[in-house]
């Protein structure tokens, strides 16, 4: 039997009850028969990297460089990156055309949306053309703290796990509901590796329970791109929310990350106007007025950053400019 439906049995099986949230239950059933059908069609892929990265960057340029150089600084074994970016006027594109020029020799490219409504419709004709078996995502605000080997995470099962950047038992706080969050129960006998941490989904509580995440979570390019065909959005902040309607699909999953976080997100702003969430009192605007003086963020001081959240406010330094190592 197909593993993937081996793992879903149960839902299967359970009853057909109509009088109980009808339009969901329907919903689930046939986006889980969407998932299945186009497993049955699926062919190897063939391309060069066993990932590729998509970035979702908008008005944030100074931001985008510092993900990109520490990107290139701690990566090992680095893949491919594909920035999704939108700029709402002449002197965000100017910044960005910057980053372009300072990335000219990086595996990094960059793909301007067609206009403010084509989110969707640009990110799926960007997903059909990746050529490796998984992807993982990232926004701009993020930076890597840690040194890692892309190939020792890529190695695990999508079937099996979900593994994550982001997580680490460094994490004992969940920013966007500025709560407490307990650590789950983890698993030390699943894996042979020493430096990694495994739980179960469905047993975290806050953000270990949240397997569908755009922070650095990888996905099996094929799967994640059938259901992202499956659901409607405008934007990064909506595909995530509604990405949460496959939560029950990862549910049987477990977590894989390393014992101390690799990357942070620093909710310094917010550019998106589509979900209320907690965010920092530092503008894009002012960001964007120092990358023009020839600033940028000064990140060495954020290597071996021991954040207790998966997200977390930072107070930026800045240095004058220099191009990606």
């Amino acid at each position: 039997m197909n593993k993937f439906i081996r793992a879903n049995i149960n839902f299967l099986l359970k009853p057909f009850d109509l009088t109980l949230q009808d339009s969901s239950v329907l919903w689930e059933r046939n986006a889980f028969a969407s998932l299945y059908e186009s497993r049955t069609q699926w062919v190897d892929k063939s391309g060069e990297y066993p990932a590729e990265c998509v970035i979702f960057s908008k008005d944030r340029a100074l931001q985008l460089h510092a993900l990109l150089t520490t990107y290139q600084e701690k990566v090992a074994s680095p893949v491919p990156l594909y920035v999704l970016y939108h700029t709402t006027n002449t002197s965000h594109q100017k910044a960005y055309e910057d980053v372009i020029t300072l990335c000219a020799d990086r595996q990094i490219s960059f793909i301007k949306q067609e206009h403010e409504n084509s989110f969707r419709k640009d990110l799926l004709h960007l997903l059909e053309a990746l050529t490796a078996e998984k992807v993982f995502f990232l926004v701009d605000d993020i930076i890597f703290t840690e040194e890692f080997n892309m190939a020792d995470l890529v190695k695990f099962d999508m079937d099996k796990f979900v593994p994550s950047l982001r997580m680490g038992a460094n994490l004992r706080r969940c920013y966007t509901i500025n709560d407490e969050q307990p650590l789950p129960s983890f698993m030390p006998d699943i894996i042979k590796d020493t430096d990694k941490i495994v739980w179960r989904w469905d047993q975290g509580a806050h953000d270990w329970s949240y397997p569908v995440s755009l922070d650095g979570h990888f996905f099996s390019t094929r799967e994640i791109t059938t259901m992202i065909r499956l659901i409607d959005f405008s934007a990064p902040n909506t595909l995530e929310d509604q990405l949460q309607k496959f939560r029950h699909f990862f549910s049987f999953r477990l977590g894989v990350a390393y014992k101390k976080s690799k990357i942070v997100n620093i909710p310094c702003n917010k550019v998106q106007k589509e979900i209320k969430n907690l965010y920092g009192d530092i503008h894009q605007d002012f960001l964007l007025e120092r990358w023009q003086q020839g600033y940028q963020l000064d990140i060495g001081n954020l290597y071996g950053f021991i954040n207790e959240s998966a997200h977390q406010e930072i107070s930026p330094d800045f240095t004058r400019r220099a191009c990606l190592v």
